[in-house]
């Protein structure tokens, strides 16, 4: 008898006991504004890790409301680890007419939200 209480408690515990975990998401948002706060349109924003072929590499460009959207249209960004990331924004090509940049760290199940300040483009002077 207690080795048939013991199975079902057993079986009963392996049933419904176990859960998978899901893995925590590391999602992030980010909104490129000059100096003064005005949202920037069509600026080209790209959040990678600062090393040679880096896995996590979202591009995408802003809309009229200054968010980063990729060329689906999503602008909630998603990776599966904790990372920093650096994120550069631009408008204007070869040199830029602004130009911004900084890091953000992706935190577990959370949303991060960062704003990118774009500062008219210095030559020597631009970087992070």
């Amino acid at each position: 008898m207690k080795y048939i209480c013991f199975v079902l408690v057993f079986a009963a515990v392996t049933l419904f006991g176990c859960k998978k975990s899901t893995p925590p998401s590391f999602q992030f948002t980010i909104e490129v504004v000059d100096e003064n706060g005005t949202p920037i349109q069509n600026a080209t924003v790209r959040a990678t890790a600062p090393v040679v072929n880096a896995i996590p590499d979202f591009t995408g460009q802003t809309g009229i409301d200054g968010i980063m959207t990729d060329i689906d249209g999503v602008s909630l960004f998603e990776y599966n680890m904790p990372a920093v990331l650096q994120v550069t924004a631009q408008k204007g090509n070869n040199p830029p007419a602004v130009f911004g940049c900084g890091y953000i760290k992706l935190e577990a199940d959370s949303v991060v939200n960062m704003k990118i300040i774009v500062l008219p483009y210095v030559v020597g002077v631009a970087g992070c």
